[in-house]
């Protein structure tokens, strides 16, 4: 889209190229021999994931980036052999807008679809030159919720979310019905449910941008380049704004009511009480109505860092010996415990380590489809938690003296991090 608008932008050139060949070459490398693809590296092919890497691929290829053009081939013709297979027609939907086969069968089904496979059936019939595009996208517009559309729960527990939902509904009848009343409304509600410079999880974000793009005009997004590369729009008309968070003192700021995405501004409260705080922007008469994006960080001065009440999913992490008395070139075991009350799928755990200390490469044992170790934290990808809880491990080496924060463990759902659990925080120190 940058390209078509000829804005030069040279930061995002000089690493974008870069990203790419990572990763294409990433996917590339995780392709199984059979031609399909699974979730973590040693899992089994599994259809969705070898849909999501064929369609991240084409796409690649369609925008002019050099592509394996035979793993390609090979990712569409095993994608269509499992289609065949696949029983679940709202799992089928995206197989098939990916590898344009099966068509018939969904559309044979049509009603029992839910809005997320009804969106991609819609575009896999209008790529397809079928004219019951038409038919299938109305009946999507009769299912919307006001200014979106939501999913029953089925199979993947992310699905039931309506961002992504949304989104393709938003594409869908762009493509079919591109005057349809529905796409700016929903187009608002999606960009209303950011949350800072993200939605609530990569796939949403991914699907989100693609859906925005799709329904905004080259005009509009020249403008907001334009804006983001500090040139002001006009003269400056500063306005006072009032803002509170909960029943304190109100702060005012700055707005420029000329130039508003240059008007970034920081508040500061304290004193807040336990419980809902509510924040409000208050505007004189001469202002306009508008729209705040907001970031809210919180700071606590007084104890350590102490567990939170889970909301799904329990963590905890246990050390071989006190973190209190180490020494440098000590060696502990940190065990990581994970738990959920009931079956989920696609865990993630994190257990940080002091800033003295670093994961030592290849230590993490247990269960688990994945093990990663960065610099300030070990992480545990799983396949799938039941009730029984999980133990992990890994060792991690201490590196430098001195008195060091733990921060606690966090784990969560990949797809819905509002499932997740909070550990306890500790202290380390460690001695020359």
């Amino acid at each position: 889209m940058l390209r078509r608008l000829g804005i030069p932008t040279d930061k995002f050139n000089a690493s974008f190229e870069a990203m790419m060949r990572a990763g294409t070459d990433r996917l590339m490398a995780l392709q199984r021999p059979t031609g399909g693809w699974g979730w973590f590296d040693n899992d089994p092919e599994d259809p969705f994931m070898t849909a999501c890497a064929v369609h991240g691929l084409s796409e690649c290829a369609r925008l002019g980036f050099r592509v394996d053009a035979v793993a390609i081939k090979r990712g569409r013709e095993r994608l269509a052999a499992m289609a065949k297979e696949e029983k679940d027609l709202n799992r089928l939907a995206y197989e098939a807008y990916v590898s344009g086969g099966e068509i018939d069968r969904l559309l044979a089904g049509s009603e029992k679809l839910s809005p997320y496979a009804q969106a991609l059936l819609a575009m896999a019939l209008h790529g397809a030159g079928r004219p019951e595009a038409g038919e299938v996208a109305g009946k999507l517009a009769g299912r919307v919720k006001g200014d979106h559309w939501e999913t029953a729960d089925w199979y993947y527990k992310w699905d039931n979310v309506s961002i992504e939902t949304t989104a393709y509904a938003i594409q869908a009848l762009a493509t079919v019905d591109p005057k349809s009343e529905l796409i700016p409304k929903a187009a608002g509600w999606l960009l209303a449910q950011r949350q800072g410079n993200r939605w609530r999880s990569t796939k949403d974000t991914a699907v989100a941008i693609a859906a925005l793009l799709r329904v905004t005009g080259l005009e509009a997004l020249a403008g907001a380049v334009g804006a983001d590369s500090g040139k002001p729009d006009g003269p400056a008309l500063p306005k006072k704004v009032k803002v509170r968070l909960g029943p304190g003192p109100a702060r005012e700021i700055l707005v420029d009511l000329n130039n508003p995405l240059r008007s970034r501004f920081e508040a500061h409260f304290d004193g807040l009480e336990p419980g809902p705080q509510s924040l409000v922007f208050e505007k004189g008469d001469e202002v306009s109505d508008f729209k705040f994006d907001v970031e809210l960080a919180m700071q606590v001065l007084d104890g350590g860092p102490a567990a939170v009440a889970p909301r799904g999913l329990g963590v905890k992490v246990e050390y071989d010996r006190p973190l209190g008395s180490m020494r440098v070139g000590d060696e502990v075991t940190a065990t990581v415990t994970v738990s959920s009350p009931e079956p989920v799928d696609y865990v993630m755990a994190l257990s940080p380590v002091p800033a003295g200390a670093e994961v030592i490469r290849g230590s993490g044992t247990g269960d688990f489809a994945r093990f990663e170790e960065r610099y300030e934290k070990a992480i545990f990808f799983l396949r799938s938690l039941g009730p029984e809880p999980r133990v992990l491990r890994y060792r991690m080496r201490c590196s430098f003296a001195g008195r060091f924060t733990v921060l606690p463990a966090w784990a969560g759902l990949m797809y819905d991090e509002e499932v997740c659990g909070t550990g306890e925080g500790s202290v380390a120190c460690v001695a020359p």
